[in-house]
């Protein structure tokens, strides 16, 4: 399989200040969306992030806000609040016998060292074990600038702040192994193409939060599954994800009332999660989100 830079972004807007125009919202063009009926005592709420967004273009809406507050529980893909979270994560990222030296041409590996050195301010080989997709997203504060936001990283914050419980869908361990399913090879080649084509890299990035920023879950998704190459992983990346989460969501919902914030692509789509829940004999529908002006 031949990956691009850009199915890396798309892991991106998956695995995470919106500029609202005046125009009417259709049925799709909405991030906040709100579940209920069959036997469920109180709605709950879904909200679509995208997992790293420029300062100037994060924007949380009050009624978003709100539901938040409301909420008995807040769910993330992962629970954030796990101290024991970060340790895993760590341990999860490295290669076990193999550095990025081995995965690249001299030619390639001179080039990366070059870009680490120059650009990153980083030794390559303080971080040589860690895997090549994982190392690209180091690129990343080259597209959002230096403070960017973090939509799970604000619920986060507000949950501590509240003292609401935290939940996660899945374990580091289960969204990691996602990510491995691209081979180790093709993930260093990946890396090597961002660095040799970042002014596209750039576009690409640009593309997804002006498309997240539309608010239309069911674009966000074409924009991610239309792409040919993509589509020989969505079933991992994507559609069983979605399965798994939507038997947990279910039991989730019933006991409590939820705010559950995951990657806006998977929301949309015949397959996405609302789709799933609709199929589940639930009341799904969009909520607006107003425009704050300063």
């Amino acid at each position: 399989m031949n990956y691009s830079f850009k199915h890396f972004l798309y892991i991106l807007i998956l695995c995470s200040g919106l500029s609202i125009t005046g125009n009417a919202q259709n049925q799709h063009s909405s991030l906040l969306w709100e579940i209920s009926g069959k036997d469920l005592a109180k709605p709950s709420y879904f909200f679509g992030t995208i997992h790293a967004i420029p300062h100037e273009k994060f924007f949380l809406p009050q009624i978003v806000v709100e539901k938040f507050n409301a909420a008995d529980k807040i769910v993330l893909e992962l629970n954030l609040n796990d101290p024991s979270m970060m340790s895993e994560a760590q341990r999860l990222m490295l290669m076990k016998d193999t550095t990025i030296s081995d995965l690249l041409t001299p030619g390639d590996l001179n080039i990366v060292t070059k870009f680490f050195g120059d650009t990153l301010g980083i030794q390559l080989s303080m971080v040589g074990h860690i895997k090549p997709l994982m190392l690209s997203a180091l690129i990343i504060p080259l597209f959002t600038g230096p403070n960017a936001e973090s939509y799970e990283q604000s619920f986060l914050q507000m949950t501590k702040t509240s003292g609401k419980e935290m939940m996660g869908l899945e374990t580091v361990k289960e969204q990691t192994s996602c990510i491995d399913q691209i081979p180790l090879k093709e993930q260093a080649r990946l890396l090597v193409t961002a660095i040799k084509e970042l002014n596209k890299s750039k576009k690409e990035f640009q593309q997804l939060v002006d498309v997240y920023l539309s608010q239309n879950i069911d674009n966000v998704y074409k924009l991610i599954i239309e792409d040919q190459e993509f589509k020989n992983f969505a079933d991992v990346l994507i559609y069983n994800r979605n399965q798994k989460w939507v038997a947990k969501i279910e039991k989730l919902t019933k006991e409590h009332s939820c705010f559950i914030a995951v990657g806006c692509g998977h929301l949309g789509g015949d397959k996405g999660i609302l789709a799933l829940m609709q199929k589940e004999g639930y009341t799904v529908k969009p909520v607006q989100l107003i425009e704050s002006q300063k």
